[in-house]
């Protein structure tokens, strides 16, 4: 057994419009594009590079590590990296999940953002572009907002269990149920196509793939072996019980790109049944640190509802609508 350890903070802030604001119903892409404009706009010291790969400073900066994450063109890539054309950024902001779209004044809503390994260190940047993002304004208008209060969880420590299916002490691969609702919308790739079937093996990819990358550029580079070829084969072996999903689209405007883009992804409830004991870890893991592509919009988030490793009572499905 292979085990990961990663460390995590949590941040709880806590907004109030200044008089009335307009966010759209998926608010993630507007806190993670205004967040990363003014913090860009505070920390950036040269500030004649448009592409932060150019900068000779990129090294150094902590924008740069934060936000455009680059990794150094010196060090091969590991895990075939050079297929995807950006690694995860080390932060997760997970916006209000309420679908309203005003708040007014004394009003307030709660923003949550994961620090993830090196990360967690910059807490107090994250607080201070929290407060430029509500001085600058955001959604409809550029309404603004102040940052009332926050929290911050002490240094947490996510332990993930690599066990290899094939080093089963017992040699009983008993099967059991396992419930998951995708609460913001997933995306993922496999084959070079978006998933809009999604089976247990694409999902076990994506979070093998994130994690050894996060642990890789943002905890340490000596990157233990994983089984993850055995892991893989077993998960195409998991098999798909009930699935209510629909895809969701939402429009985000990119700054960067200076166009609109439409990002969709799955939403829903899903169970599978098999053999799932040596996935449990991994996926637990990707409650706090989601999955897919846009985690750092607040996407890929999901939640284990009524586990039943061990065992095949289905559980309570009369709540499951999409």
């Amino acid at each position: 057994m292979v085990i990961l350890s990663i460390p995590y903070k949590i941040l709880t802030i806590t907004c109030e419009p200044e008089d009335e604001l307009y966010l759209p119903t998926f608010k993630g892409s507007s806190f993670r594009g205004v967040v990363g404009r003014t913090l860009k706009k505070a920390l950036c010291v040269l500030k004649t590079y448009e592409n932060c790969h150019l900068c000779p400073l990129y090294k150094e900066c902590y924008y740069a590590y934060i936000f455009e994450t680059i990794p150094d063109p010196n060090k091969p890539l590991p895990f075939n990296l050079h297929k995807y054309p950006s690694i995860p950024h080390p932060f997760i902001i997970e916006p209000p999940e309420e679908k309203k779209n005003t708040y007014i004044k004394g009003e307030t809503f709660n923003l949550r953002i994961i620090l993830i390994g090196k990360a967690v260190s910059y807490e107090p940047h994250f607080i201070l572009a929290i407060k430029l993002a509500g001085e600058h304004g955001i959604g409809k208008g550029n309404r603004k907002f102040y940052l009332v209060d926050y929290k911050a969880t002490g240094v947490l420590n996510l332990s993930i269990e690599f066990k290899n299916p094939k080093e089963n002490n017992s040699g009983v691969n008993s099967e059991s149920i396992l419930h998951l609702r995708l609460i913001t919308p997933l995306r993922l790739i496999y084959r070079e196509k978006l998933v809009k079937r999604l089976e247990f093996h694409h999902l076990i990819r994506a979070l093998l793939r994130r994690i050894q990358v996060l642990y890789y550029y943002n905890v340490s580079e000596d990157l233990p072996s994983i089984p993850a070829k055995d892991l893989i084969e077993a998960s195409e072996k998991v098999r798909t019980k009930k699935a209510y999903l629909k895809w969701y689209d939402w429009e985000r405007y990119s700054y960067r790109q200076n166009r609109r883009m439409v990002l969709g992804g799955l939403v829903g409830e899903i169970s599978f049944e098999g053999y799932l004991e040596p996935f449990f870890s991994l996926l637990k893991a990707g409650e706090i640190l989601h999955c897919g592509k846009n985690t750092s919009f607040g996407l890929g988030k999901y939640l284990i509802i009524n586990p039943t490793l061990g065992g095949k009572n289905e559980g309570d499905l009369s709540d499951w609508k999409v």
